[in-house]
């Protein structure tokens, strides 16, 4: 049975990923993945500010054609959690709330959902050329050395 799993995950390695080709000005095609409960927690605490997701949005045109944006957080955790989420949705509906409701366990989930949207994504063969994970820790490195080495996109 091991053989078998390895068997797909060889032909997946091998299995050549056609480009997506790049729109007319030349900047690849993105996906971007936002650790927004992160991002707003260290812009309160840091600089007592919310996110600039207007500049961010501004930043990011520059620099690739954004395809889609996925912002995810554990909404409970905000004092003014419909504010939050209508600032998010003048720039995109995918939200993803990470509230987890069951009492006996604490565990905050939000880095293991973005994980399993991350790889969900990669294994979409045209889904982007470019894939941004905005968070501020290190838990998504071996995403994108995945996504990197085996996908051939650029992280």
């Amino acid at each position: 049975m091991a053989k078998g799993r390895l068997g797909s995950f060889s032909l997946f390695k091998r299995k050549k990923i056609r480009k997506t080709g790049s729109p007319v000005n030349g900047l690849p095609k993105a996906v971007a993945f936002v650790d927004y409960e992160h991002w707003y927690i260290s812009m309160e605490r840091l600089h007592n500010q919310k996110p600039d997701i207007q500049g961010w949005f501004d930043d990011l045109k520059k620099r690739c054609n954004i395809v889609e944006v996925v912002f995810f957080a554990n909404f409970s955790r905000f004092k003014e959690k419909e504010t939050e989420t209508k600032r998010i949705r003048a720039f995109t509906n995918k939200i993803i709330d990470t509230y987890n409701p069951d009492l006996r366990y604490k565990k905050d989930y939000t880095d293991f959902i973005i994980l399993d949207n991350i790889y969900q994504k990669a294994f979409q063969e045209d889904s982007a050329d470019l894939f941004i994970i905005f968070s501020g820790d290190g838990h998504f490195s071996s995403a994108a050395a995945f996504i990197k080495n085996f996908c051939n996109k650029q992280v």
